[in-house]
């Protein structure tokens, strides 16, 4: 659609929210059940795909960086995600209530992809610890959010629409008995196999990003 067609001269005129969209932004949060203790998540994500209204489909990608979780800096391994992700605006609020040229959206989100995990080895200054092997899994996404969707009155070229996103995302996948070293430096021994007293293994990040329509 060419962006003539996005003009509007009234800023509380109704939204018309159709495009391709590209989204960035920031991820934060935990992996649950992993071999070793609660581990902390940080990294980024970028998706990239198409809206319909008040649906949009996306292909995304995160990168993360493990963590001990508290305030000790240590580095465990590092991860990498790719999904596809549908999400729908369950409860929108207009410019007449946000204000000129704005729009207020709840929204709820499922989807599909694969994580893959890497675990770094301690140093021989770190203390001993458990060292996962590298995994591949299959996650079930879903979560929830709120968007601030901000349109451009007299667009002239990309993008047409600037969104900001806060959300939360809980990826699920079935638990399995990985094998594990305890390691310390290059000295490494095979680790005790994994009770089997769950049935899935959790992340769950809190995203903040910025999405653009064109």
């Amino acid at each position: 659609m060419r962006q003539a067609d996005y003009y509007v001269e009234n800023p509380l005129a109704p939204h018309r929210t159709t495009g391709q969209i590209a989204r960035v932004g920031t991820a934060v949060g935990y992996l649950y059940n992993e071999r070793l203790d609660d581990v902390f998540a940080m990294g980024l994500t970028a998706a990239a795909g198409h809206r319909w209204g008040r649906l949009a489909l996306e292909a995304e990608y995160t990168y993360l960086q493990y963590q001990v979780a508290g305030p000790s800096t240590v580095r465990l391994g590092h991860g990498n995600r790719l999904g596809a992700i549908a999400r729908f605006d369950v409860l929108r609020l207009d410019s007449t209530i946000v204000g000129d040229n704005s729009l207020f959206a709840i929204y709820v989100e499922g989807g599909a992809g694969v994580a893959w995990n890497s675990w770094y080895t301690p140093g021989n200054s770190e203390p001993m610890r458990i060292v996962p092997s590298d995994s591949k899994r299959v996650e079930a996404l879903t979560g929830f959010g709120i968007m601030i969707d901000h349109r451009l009155q007299e667009p002239i070229g990309f993008p047409h629409r600037i969104a900001w996103f806060l959300g939360w995302r809980v990826g699920m996948s079935p638990h399995e008995a990985e094998p594990a070293s305890i390691c310390r430096g290059v000295e490494c021994r095979p680790a005790p196999a994994m009770p089997q007293d769950r049935f899935v293994d959790r992340s769950m990040l809190f995203q903040s990003s910025l999405m653009f329509t064109w």
